[in-house]
């Protein structure tokens, strides 16, 4: 009796230290990263530079968010950049017809696009991998197609993209509007059954459909969030540049992924949340700054991003759950 009181009691202990260790050691990476950063460059620490990195941030964090929800929920979505960069093709394409409200519908259209996808893979029962794979690819020539392969300046008449180029108080719009996307997704993880059913899900599948979570609607809602959060990552891009390309996001998309698992997020899903991804996303931009600061050309710099990706998802990997690795 005392010997499995002790294992069930040190099982716990090593689970809360697991815990922990998963929900500090992001954050002092990041605490790290800056420090280091500042006593080679001192400048990258000034308010000024700190509010420009976190306009230029808001892409990448935006896309780690958006998916972090189907990783959760032990799928992937990797049709977040191709999203991102028609969604700039669409603010063109499309102003003629909606005028200054061409934004909010893309964004309507991208989370219908993604609704089917989670529809799709959980319906019939297609590995998300290759159903957002093979999306990907779509998205990205249909962007090349309505574009031309050209680049095309932004109509000034869109009243969200007119917003979020502009600041309020000195403060990016593009900040603004992520922290007001991160405290309502927030909010749903933590207060609506969505967000135990997606952990529940990314949990164990099989104990989820036995305890009445909806499978289908689960992944349906997730999948049509996170191509919402990638337009609206699109939007902060465009709001940036002022012109739409059809390749405008086309290198995000492993760092959305590093961004994720840098944030403790397993990809095996049901361990991480929504605080741990932005960590992540702010981890994955700062790094962009490192690699300029010790001298890592810009081509290379995918070589450390693909590293990094490596290392996380090896220490973030749930190996108990998933039994055989395949």
């Amino acid at each position: 009796m005392g010997n499995a009181l002790d294992s069930t009691l040190i099982a716990a202990l090593r689970g809360r230290r697991s815990t922990l260790l998963r929900g500090l050691g992001p954050l002092a990476v990041l605490i790290a990263l800056v420090a280091i950063s500042a006593a080679i460059a001192p400048g990258v620490v000034e308010v000024d530079s700190l509010v420009s990195f976190l306009s230029d941030a808001a892409p990448i964090i935006a896309l780690v968010i958006g998916g972090t929800l189907p990783i959760l929920a032990g799928s992937i979505d990797l049709s977040v950049a191709g999203v991102a960069s028609l969604t700039g093709v669409l603010v063109v394409v499309l102003n003629p017809i909606f005028g200054p409200w061409t934004s909010v519908v893309v964004i309507l259209i991208a989370m219908a696009f993604g609704a089917t996808q989670g529809l799709l893979h959980s319906w019939l029962q297609l590995p998300s991998f290759i159903v957002t794979l093979g999306t990907l690819s779509m998205l990205s020539g249909l962007a090349l197609l309505l574009s031309n392969a050209t680049a095309e300046p932004i109509p000034d008449n869109d009243l969200f993209v007119t917003y979020l180029s502009d600041s309020t108080a000195d403060i990016p719009n593009t900040v603004i509007a992520l922290i007001i996307i991160i405290a309502v997704l927030g909010l749903m993880l933590r207060y609506l059954r969505l967000g135990r059913d997606i952990y529940a899900l990314g949990t164990g599948e099989r104990a989820a459909i036995m305890s009445a979570v909806n499978v289908v609607a689960v992944r349906t809602i997730i999948f049509a969030i996170s191509a919402g959060c990638a337009a609206i990552a699109g939007l902060f891009l465009i709001s940036i540049t002022a012109f739409s390309s059809p390749t405008l996001a086309g290198n995000l998309l492993l760092l959305s992924i590093v961004g994720v698992v840098l944030g403790g997020t397993a990809i095996s899903g049901g361990v991480g949340g929504l605080l741990p991804a932005v960590v992540g996303g702010l981890i994955t931009s700062w790094l962009r700054i490192v690699t300029v600061i010790i001298g890592v050309q810009p081509t290379a710099q995918n070589i450390v991003f693909g590293l990094t990706a490596l290392v996380a998802v090896a220490l973030t990997t749930d190996r108990s759950k998933l039994g055989i690795i395949k």
